[in-house]
């Protein structure tokens, strides 16, 4: 019986050659951090008296919560943003007549 050759890996297998990414962040991600961040620390700047609030506080609290939910993958494409399938998704079915059909919902089964 042959043992295993740990020095050659199927291709796509070799976690070594992987590259790292602290928890996935590539430059899309990074990028929608980056603005609301900007957003944030305007409104927070801005619209806001200098004293901390129990308001400045909520709407920090707020705006981190839904910065952490835009970057997660979106449901129907892993690869995608949660922020690209609210904002961008549908605009941009709409629009093009050959996304038209990525919009209908067609039934498992039919109906009795």
């Amino acid at each position: 019986m042959q043992g295993y050759n740990y020095r050659e890996f199927s291709p796509g297998n070799n976690i070594w050659q992987k590259q790292p990414r602290l928890l996935f962040l590539n430059f899309e991600r990074l990028a929608v951090l980056g603005g609301f961040f900007l957003f944030t620390y305007i409104m927070l700047s801005k619209a806001f008296s200098y004293q901390f609030t129990f308001s400045k506080g909520f709407f920090l609290v707020v705006m981190v919560v839904t910065a952490i939910y835009a970057i997660l993958p979106a449901p129907s494409n892993p690869n995608s943003l949660v922020i690209d399938e609210v904002f961008i998704r549908g605009p941009k079915t709409v629009s093009s007549q050959s996304l038209h059909g990525s919009m209908k919902c067609m039934p498992l089964e039919k109906e009795n």
